[in-house]
């Protein structure tokens, strides 16, 4: 009996000792399971207490740092909210490519990975010449990536493939303003807006190739466009805001400032410079993009970046909106742009000034060739003078220059001031219209030499081994035939040829002038069938010579 007495009690004292707190919480509810539920509640919101954001978020750190950063933040949002419906996307297909290199192929010169001197070594410049344009779009290859890099899209050109880049809606009635190569060669052109609307076969409206701007028209109307600035007032250090679909991801925004304004790099031998330049980070897929200010207003059309590996690092390149906007206007109303042109090269003249004797603080450009018959030989112009002024305006770079001359009406006389012997002089000629493969005012002298013919199927424009060339480019040879420039998106390029460089033999046939290349190359690709063709070239590069294989694809 008292075992089971003390069983009966140990088995009841739990109850007794639960039953102390539930009586004396107070709430008149004897009902255990209801109060055991309102102290799981309790329990419950005192953990939210803890761990949920309250009704209004107060900044954990108030500073005027803090305040001032967070006032910043707002305006690169608010820059997020109007750029973003006005940038579009903007995908090409082509048919079949110019050419072909395949991924991971040996190098023209037996050289390394991409960004190798062919010839070996390091040489940042051909690095610079090669990779310039290709933000996603090189030409001649259908993958996943550029030569040696993953990324997502394929590129533009290969059998059956294209690429993707970006645009900026230039108007409401559906004008799109991109760069000319996203959409160079393209066998149709589809758009595609914020709002996930496409637009199948896009017009190509007009293409520059030599400021890389291109307008695309789409039927819609009541579209956004993006408000333009005045890149004329850009600042060193302004910001910089990228928006665009690097690599496919679409309405990518990134943040950086202005490096370098008038940036004169070589994208081309026909451009004439002058690129706004930021850190902000561009990638392949961002051409045609735009680049804002931190007002919200277009700046620049983001077009190129200078890359090692083939993504950002730190340096990329706008067209001025200024340019764009000229270009893209003219294009609208008559289709393309026609430009002036004196027919002579030209360089800086820098710090070369004393060397000729003159002020070394002078300021101009030095004529380097005078194109035979053309309308700076006419006009009496010579290797050696130095131009100071342009219709009574100053000249002080040769992209200036171009630019001044390009502008001026076809067919109009023009005054050039010059210096030569010592003397101030001034000389009047009549511009003529630039056609294609005819010579502009040149930076570096350029392929303005008589003699210089078309280019060739290969896409290289030549010159015989004369003695301007040989000191030009510090050759060591008696014969050959000189590359005095290179057709961009050509099968030349794709193999790393440069200007500079002396083709010595096609195939197994010696030549020493254009006109026995063409033969040569003509005769080598006549004798093979099919799509796929290749001709051996066996050039000479500062006293090294080497076979180059080009691959062409008809």
């Amino acid at each position: 009996m008292n075992n089971s007495r003390n069983i009966r009690m140990r088995s009841l004292f739990p109850m007794v000792i639960l039953a102390v707190p539930l009586l004396s919480a107070g709430c008149g509810d004897r009902n255990p399971a209801a109060q055991a539920s309102r102290e799981t509640s309790r329990n419950v919101a005192d953990i939210s207490e803890t761990t949920a954001a309250p009704a209004t978020q107060e900044p954990v750190i108030q500073t005027p740092a803090t305040r001032d950063a967070a006032t910043l933040q707002n305006a690169f949002a608010e820059v997020a909210k109007v750029a973003a419906p006005s940038v579009v996307t903007i995908t090409t297909q082509v048919r079949r490519p110019r050419f072909v290199q395949e991924r991971g192929g040996p190098q023209p010169f037996g050289g390394g990975p991409p960004g190798r001197e062919p010839f070996g070594g390091e040489d940042p410049f051909e690095d610079f010449f090669r990779r310039f344009r290709e933000f996603g779009f090189e030409p001649g290859r259908w993958e996943s990536g550029q030569k040696g890099r993953s990324s997502f899209l394929p590129l533009q050109g290969g059998g059956g493939g294209g690429g993707i880049g970006s645009g900026l809606i230039y108007s409401a009635d559906g004008l799109i303003l991109t760069n000319a190569h996203v959409v160079r060669d393209a066998e149709s052109v589809t758009v595609k807006l914020a709002d996930d609307r496409e637009f199948k076969n896009a017009k190509v409206i007009g293409v520059d190739e030599r400021t890389d701007v291109a307008v695309v028209k789409i039927p819609a109307a009541g579209l956004n466009p993006l408000p333009l600035g005045n890149s004329s007032e850009v600042r060193v250090g302004d910001w910089a805001i990228a928006v665009g679909n690097p690599f496919g991801l679409e309405k990518t925004l990134t943040v950086g400032v202005i490096s370098a304004k008038a940036r004169e790099v070589p994208l081309s031998v026909a451009s004439p410079g002058d690129y706004l330049q930021t850190d902000a980070s561009i990638n392949p897929g961002n051409s045609g993009g735009p680049l804002l200010n931190i007002y919200g207003r277009v700046i620049g059309v983001n077009n190129a970046i200078y890359s090692r590996s083939g993504g950002n690092m730190g340096i990329g390149f706008a067209i001025p909106i200024n340019t764009a906007r000229e270009i893209a206007d003219i294009l609208v109303k008559e289709g393309r742009v026609r430009r002036a042109r004196l027919g002579i090269g030209i360089t800086n003249i820098e710090d070369r000034a004393a060397a000729f004797g003159l002020d070394p603080k002078t300021e101009g450009v030095l004529i380097e060739t005078v194109e035979a018959n053309g309308p700076g030989a006419r006009a009496g112009l010579q290797p050696g003078d130095v131009i100071t002024a342009f219709n009574g305006k100053p000249v002080t770079s040769s992209s200036e220059f171009q630019r001044q001359v390009a502008r001026s009406p076809i067919g109009t006389n023009a005054t050039l001031t010059i210096r030569r012997g010592g003397k101030t002089m001034t000389v009047t000629a009549r511009l003529e219209e630039l056609k294609d493969g005819t010579s502009g005012p040149l930076p570096g002298g350029g392929p303005a030499e008589p003699g210089v013919g078309p280019p060739t199927a290969l896409g290289l424009r030549l010159t015989p081994l004369t003695p301007e060339m040989t000191r030009r480019y510090n050759i060591k040879l008696n014969s050959g035939v000189v590359i005095v420039g290179i057709v961009e998106g050509s099968p030349a390029m794709a193999t790393g040829l440069r200007e500079g460089d002396v083709i010595l033999r096609v195939g197994q046939t010696a030549v020493s002038t254009p006109q026995e290349v063409k033969a040569a190359v003509d005769k080598i690709l006549s004798r093979q069938s099919g799509e796929d063709k290749s001709i051996a070239l066996y050039v000479n590069r500062q006293g090294e010579s080497r076979f180059v294989i080009v691959n062409v694809n008809k």
